[in-house]
């Protein structure tokens, strides 16, 4: 038996807000995924007991219906997108998961796709980066930083396939640090505060040392509360992306590892007030957007928290109980299984540029969109 990290102290400890829209925007945001990528009775039930329109009603609680669902449809894309690389068989095909991400790539960066010529996934992913494109109340900033997060997200999980721990702890954990920063998404997460709660804040403000350390130790303390969480599940399968795991190479034991974890949380909460203390102030109008952002990275923070323990994805029917006592007993925990699309690695072969796919814009309904191309 272990014990697993507190996840819920300092300002993790408030309870969270959820938005008014969650019920009616959670089930829109499946049926709308469940039919776009195909999924079967089963697979439906996974992405239900998911839940991931819960983690977008916590991280963006004040949000419209438009705002949530967008948030909602990604998390429905990104969990499921992911697992193909960390539990499907893109885990060891090196050369297919490159081509995966490259191929997501390039689909992101193309004026005009049709829907025909990527795989459903992966259109998922393009219907929202055109609804965001097209939305005129969406800033200029907000969209060009989605789209710089969502490549650097992409790229991250690339480079990620082949890493692998160095000789010592220190290296192996700032090797780490270093890609999952980007790996795990969250930075996406933030732009979808942007985005949801209509911010338009200038680009200085981004690039403010004390804003820009706030957004690192919300980013690092959500790789923290997910590797805690996740561990157990992970552990069967070596999976080398995660800091328990790191900890345990190098010798520590389980509990051990946890510890250090929760020593690592209790440091970036300290490092989150002093950041906050050197914030600028750039007067009423863009402070008050500037704290709203804020806000925001720590609602992302409690979203992910919150739901690791609604969510049946770590803990299952064990939820309840595991989040009261932080007790698990190794190896007789539930957790939902994942979802594995067939045979991707087979399939993005088959389809290996968007840029052949290009026709007329008004052909098959709308399903070849054309929008405007960026950097």
């Amino acid at each position: 038996m272990v014990v697993i990290p507190d996840i819920f102290e300092s300002f993790m400890s408030r309870d969270p807000e959820h938005n008014i829209h969650y019920d009616e925007i959670r089930e829109e945001s499946l049926q709308w995924t469940i039919k776009t990528c195909g999924y079967n009775e089963r697979e439906a039930d996974r992405m239900r007991r998911g839940d991931f329109g819960y983690f977008a009603a916590v991280t963006v609680p004040d949000s419209d219906e438009n705002g949530l669902r967008i948030v909602a449809d990604w998390l429905n894309w990104v969990f499921v997108f992911d697992d193909q690389l960390d539990d499907g068989p893109l885990g060891v095909l090196e050369d297919e998961a490159h081509h995966y991400i490259d191929c997501t790539l390039a689909m992101l960066e193309e004026p005009m796709v049709e829907r025909n010529a990527v795989q459903p996934i992966q259109w998922v992913l393009r219907d929202i980066w055109n609804r965001v494109q097209l939305d005129s109340r969406c800033s200029l900033g907000a969209k060009q930083r989605w789209l710089e997060h969502m490549k650097e997200y992409l790229r991250a999980l690339r480079s990620s396939i082949g890493f692998l721990p160095s000789v010592n702890l220190e290296d192996t954990v700032d090797g780490y640090f270093e890609y999952r920063f980007h790996s795990i998404g969250v930075l996406v997460l933030f732009t979808w505060v942007e985005y949801a709660c209509r911010l338009d804040l200038p680009e200085e403000v981004f690039k403010d040392k004390a804003l820009t350390k706030l957004e690192r130790i919300g980013v690092e303390i959500q790789m923290l509360v997910n590797d805690s969480v996740s561990y157990h599940r992970e552990k069967d399968q070596d999976c080398p992306h995660n800091i328990i795991h790191l900890f345990r190479y190098h010798g520590l034991s389980e509990q051990a590892a946890y510890d250090r974890a929760q020593a690592m949380l209790r440091k970036r909460y300290r490092e989150w007030y002093l950041a906050l203390a050197d914030l600028p102030v750039w007067g009423e109008a863009i402070d008050k957007q500037v704290h709203r952002y804020i806000k925001g990275i720590q609602d992302v923070a409690s979203a992910n928290a919150h739901w690791s323990f609604r969510t049946e994805r770590y803990f299952g029917k064990d939820r309840d109980e595991i989040r009261r006592t932080r007790m698990l007993v190794t190896g007789q925990i539930d957790w939902l299984a994942p979802i594995m699309l067939p045979n991707t690695h087979a399939t993005i072969q088959e389809k290996t540029s968007v840029a052949s796919c290009a026709k007329d814009p008004e052909l098959d309904g709308g399903s070849v969109v054309r929008c405007p191309p960026w950097s």
